[in-house]
């Protein structure tokens, strides 16, 4: 590293994440992170819970002190993990710390890369070593995802590059192979990891920047050797990366002037594939331990314990579940799954109950159709909330089981039902762990393509373009539901950083003009619209709060000079929120947010 530049590393080790296996090679990986960090000339903190668990709070503080002095800023900040983790919905990684079974929380990596944007860093790179399983239970499902870090003393229009190794996709596990001693067991993605980084791979150098481990050539590097040292354990692991730093300041490893890079570390031979311990399956659940070790693979326990229930159920229920074709008023709803109270909106909104039981048509008091995007709260007769939001022309359709709102579904009003098969099978992909982020772009991509069909594809896109950083393709998406005179989703208009404001009594965003780009893909290249320029634009925001569940983790309460987007006091809610995949809130909480933005009981002789 240069001298002129502030270079920052933290190495996070958990090994005993009790319920789950306890792993010595996550505080081996941690340390050999720490150590080539060090050598390489990055100001380094090592944090593993060897002699002290690893909190929430105590992770804050190893954070907080590794981006001090705030305000001066960080070039490049990488952080390391390695330990038991899981995934959920879109994108949404949580690492397991030392408390999480007692506390019910989970790092959530998401956001605290979102904090982090708050501190001046020019350059993050994370690198994850632990499972992306589904929750094997209740209580992982149930978890509440935690940013770690607070509101940071920087904003910016220019967001930071984001470089991310990941070990494993979506809904499946990575591995620790046992060594001869504790001293030598290994992670198998930060084993092949650290090889990479200390340049002792050939294969692991770029073929562009000669003597350099760049980004790319590590990436690229990963993607091959992961897969075949897990092939020789028997297993099957690929490897979730996204490099972005720019190319002319991505070096990893290598000369830096007439520097010699430092010496590596003599790597020992990998054991025999005798043995594996996964890095997330539970150990309260033996039967399943069984089913996992007869399965032999991540990609087989998936099928075992998530498709061939849950996902086969879901979208079993999906397809059934009765929708209309059209309401005369143009918006409405389709809810399954529990009787309906009353609908909650704004004052100048009328919602009949209107051919089913459970079909909702809304207008506008002053007007036979509604022309406007609404809020909407659906209270069931149990007490319990669905936060969500009609659109003019769409009917959505909304099911709930007994953890919430599984899934929300819009439709043009007259439009086949056949075209809701798109955003079916993401949601259903998202149940099983299917919704691969090998790669984001070109998901996000074939999803965004009927974003206009259904705006909770354009949701889902935006997730997978936050989780690699992709600002501008999120205010693209923002900038053509504009161009399409449609509402821009509360999700996409809160992760594309963008600006509210209200004005007669409506909440508006004000996207920012995007820079032409080079695509990234094949895909981007053959869709003109994820890289050509956009102008800057203003348009309504569909709702008054995030659709899906994982974006409350993201609200913050605004400074008294900031955006307007985000309503005070909605932070506050999170612990009302219900485990499913779409905003569900109990009684008290339902009833909060109805007082937060005025809204009032929609339909006729329902008293509040």
């Amino acid at each position: 590293m240069t001298v002129s530049r502030r270079e920052v590393a933290v190495a996070i080790g958990i090994s005993d994440a009790n319920p789950l296996p306890y792993l010595s090679g996550a505080i081996n990986g941690a340390r050999a992170f720490h150590e080539w960090a060090t050598r390489l000339g990055y100001d380094s903190r090592l944090v593993t819970d060897d002699v002290k668990p690893v909190t929430l709070a105590r992770l804050r503080a190893e954070l907080e002190s590794a981006l001090e002095p705030a305000g001066h800023p960080i070039h490049r900040l990488l952080i390391y993990f390695a330990g038991h983790g899981l995934i959920r919905e879109a994108e949404e990684g949580l690492w397991l710390l030392s408390d999480w079974n007692n506390e019910l929380k989970a790092v959530a990596v998401e956001v605290l890369k979102r904090r982090l944007y708050m501190h001046d860093i020019q350059q993050i790179a994370i690198f994850a070593d632990s499972c992306r399983s589904l929750p094997a239970n209740i209580t992982a499902a149930d978890l509440a995802p935690d940013p770690v870090l607070g509101r940071g003393p920087t904003r910016t229009e220019k967001y930071p590059s984001i470089d991310k190794f990941i070990a494993a996709q979506d809904g499946s596990g990575t591995f620790m192979v046992p060594g001869a001693t504790p001293d030598q067991d290994r992670c198998l993605f930060s084993g092949v990891l650290m090889e990479g980084l200390w340049g002792v791979r050939p294969e692991a150098f770029s073929k562009q920047s000669t003597g350099k481990v760049t980004s790319r050539s590590l990436g690229a590097y990963l993607d091959i050797e992961v897969p075949k040292l897990a092939a020789i354990y028997r297993r099957k692991l690929f490897p979730n990366v996204s490099p972005t730093f720019p190319e002319d300041d991505d070096v990893y490893f290598g000369s830096f002037g007439q520097k010699p890079p430092p010496s590596p570390p003599i790597f020992p031979t990998w054991p025999s594939p005798d043995n594996v311990i996964p890095l997330g399956l539970p150990t309260e659940r033996p039967a399943v331990w069984n089913e996992f070790k007869a399965a032999k693979g991540p990609t087989s326990f998936r099928r075992v314990i998530a498709s061939s229930r849950s996902a086969s159920l879901l979208m079993d229920k999906i397809r059934s579940q009765p929708r209309p074709r059209a309401f005369e008023t143009g918006a409405g709803f389709a809810i399954e799954g529990a009787p309906i109270r009353a609908i909650w909106s704004s004052e100048d909104v009328l919602a009949e109950s209107h051919g089913q039981a459970n079909f909702w048509r809304l207008q506008e008091r002053s007007h036979p159709m509604l022309l406007k995007a609404v809020p909407v709260l659906i209270e069931f007769e149990d007490g319990m909330f669905a936060a969500t939001t009609a659109l003019p022309q769409f009917i959505a359709a909304v099911l709930r089981d007994k953890r919430g709102i599984s899934a929300l579904i819009y439709r043009k009003v007259y439009e086949a039902t056949n075209t809701s098969a798109t955003a079916e099978i993401a949601i259903v992909k998202m149940e099983s762990g299917a919704l691969r982020s090998d790669d984001a772009t070109d998901l996000a991509v074939n999803l965004r393509e009927m974003k206009h069909v259904d705006p909770t594809l354009g949701v889902i896109s935006a997730y997978l373009y936050d989780s690699i950083g992709d600002i501008d393709n999120i205010r693209r998406m923002a900038f053509y539901y504009v161009a399409h005179n449609q509402a821009i989703p509360f999700d996409i208009a809160l992760l594309a950083q963008v600006r509210g404001e209200w004005r007669d009594g409506l909440l508006w965003a004000n996207v920012p003009s995007v820079s032409k780009c080079e695509p990234r893909t094949e895909a981007e290249r053959h869709a003109e619209w994820t890289h050509s320029a956009t102008q800057a634009c203003t348009g309504q925001v569909g709702g008054l709060w995030p659709w899906m569940r994982q974006g409350w983790a993201f609200l913050e309460d605004p400074a008294d000079n900031e955006s307007t987007l985000v309503r005070p006091g909605l932070s506050a809610l999170i612990p009302h929120l219900s485990a499913g995949r779409f905003a569900m809130f109990d009684a008290e909480g339902g009833r909060t947010l109805a007082e937060i933005f005025n809204l009032a009981i929609s339909t006729p002789n329902v008293r509040p």
